[in-house]
This record gives C-alpha cells, sequence and structure tokens, in this order.
C-alpha cells in the first residue's frame, strides 16, 4: 500500500497511512495531569486497602518493618503498574482517567497500539512521576518517558473514534495496514476536504489492486470517503 505526495510534517502532525500526516489534538501536560489525578484516586483506594493488609499481617507475625516495607512496595507498584496497564489494554487506550477527561492513546501513526506498547509505557511509570511533566514540557507532542520507549501519543478522543469499527479489511491487509485505514477514517472529517478525498481515492485503488471481489461493492455514486467507510464498515 502506497500514498503519494507526502506533506511535510509539522510539531503536531504525526506521520500515518505511509507518511500522509494526519493532524492530532495533541494532549497537553494539563490535561494528561489531571486524568493522572483521576487514575492516581482509583488506585490509591487499591494501595490503601494493601496498607491496611500489610499492616494486620504484620501484627499478626513476626516479620521486620524493613520485610514489610519490600511487601508493601511490591503491592504498590503491582497495583500502579497493573492498574493502568491493564486497563489501557482492555478499553483499548482509556483509563478511567482519561476516559473523564476525553484522552485516549494512539501510536505515532494515530492508529491502537497492541498490548506491548501498552505494557512497555506503563513500566517506567514511577520514573515519570518525577521527570514527565518536564518531558511533556519541552516535547513538541507533550510525551512523556515511557510514550518515548513505546512510540505512543495521548489526543484528545472525539466521537468518531467511539463509533469507528472495520468490520471488514481488504485480503492481504496487515492488522497495522487495517489500523491505519481505521484512524484516516476517523481523521477524515477534520481533514481539508480535497486532501480526504484524494487519500480515499488512492486508499480504494490499492483496495482494488489488493482485494479485487471486495472493491466490486464499491459505490460509485458515493464520494470516495463515503464510499471507503461505506465499504469497511458494512457487513
Amino acid at each position: 500500500m502506497k500514498i503519494d505526495e507526502p506533506a511535510p510534517p509539522s510539531e503536531a502532525t504525526v506521520l500515518g497511512l505511509d507518511n500522509v500526516p494526519l493532524e492530532l489534538p495533541i494532549a497537553g501536560p494539563g490535561s494528561r495531569s489531571l486524568a493522572a489525578f483521576l487514575d492516581y484516586l482509583v488506585v490509591g483506594i487499591g494501595v490503601f486497602a494493601w496498607g491496611a493488609l500489610c499492616v494486620a499481617i504484620s501484627t499478626l507475625g513476626k516479620q521486620t518493618w524493613w520485610w514489610m516495607l519490600a511487601l508493601f512496595l511490591v503491592g504498590f507498584f503491582v497495583i500502579e503498574y497493573g492498574y493502568f496497564a491493564a486497563v489501557e489494554i482492555a478499553r483499548e487506550g482509556q483509563t478511567f482517567g482519561k476516559w473523564a477527561i476525553g484522552l485516549r492513546v494512539v501510536t505515532r501513526e494515530a492508529a491502537r497500539p497492541g498490548p506491548a506498547a501498552f505494557l512497555i509505557r506503563n513500566a517506567v511509570r514511577s520514573v515519570d512521576l518525577l521527570v514527565g511533566v518536564p518531558l511533556m514540557a519541552l516535547d513538541p507532542l507533550s510525551r512523556r518517558l515511557g510514550d518515548r520507549l513505546a512510540g505512543t501519543l495521548v489526543v484528545y478522543e472525539h466521537a468518531a473514534t467511539r463509533e469507528m469499527v472495520l468490520r471488514r479489511t481488504p485480503r492481504g491487509w496487515s492488522a497495522q495496514e487495517a489500523a491505519l485505514l481505521e484512524a484516516f477514517l476517523w481523521r477524515a472529517p477534520e481533514m481539508e476536504a480535497w486532501r480526504a478525498e484524494r487519500l480515499a481515492r488512492q486508499l480504494l485503488k490499492c483496495i482494488r489492486h489488493d482485494d479485487p471481489a471486495l472493491a466490486a461493492e464499491i459505490d460509485p455514486a458515493l464520494s470516495p470517503v463515503d464510499a471507503l467507510g461505506r465499504l469497511v464498515k458494512s457487513a
């Protein structure tokens, strides 16, 4: 799949769909910090319960204070890491805090990250508690350390992202190509009309080449963007 004539990216632009620039509404340090604050309220409940359990265990046995401290710290890391990683994987890039603020984690290509990316970006969350905000403030894409390692971004979510589901993909396309197609479709309404139409025509051309059977269902009466959306979103 090849898209021609990529435009030069700007600071708020990411490259998706074979280097086609997509303008993404990058979430800044303020909104991300607020989302993190809400998430840590949830984490705090779990940590408090774990701490109470550790104290109860210490009163029943003869463990030393440093052993109990080590046990508490291990539990804290498991709760913190487990919450963020598990919820982001289960909710496709949204913790409850991000959901409340309207944020979502995506890849640099504006696609949905895989589980490995969520595991990587949260593995250094404890470090990001110290350096995350300065790194985001200095980075044009507002990335913390975990984002840099995992190749992810945090963006403002639009209603289209909640509704977009590809029911069919062209034969032979990889999961990454399908994710990029999905990213284009939910970004198309916010792109300049001429650019969205041009990219949709090229994507339809790719589909005609890769999957003639699917391409036979393209409705010529629709605009390229609408025809592409109907083709891959209808069962």
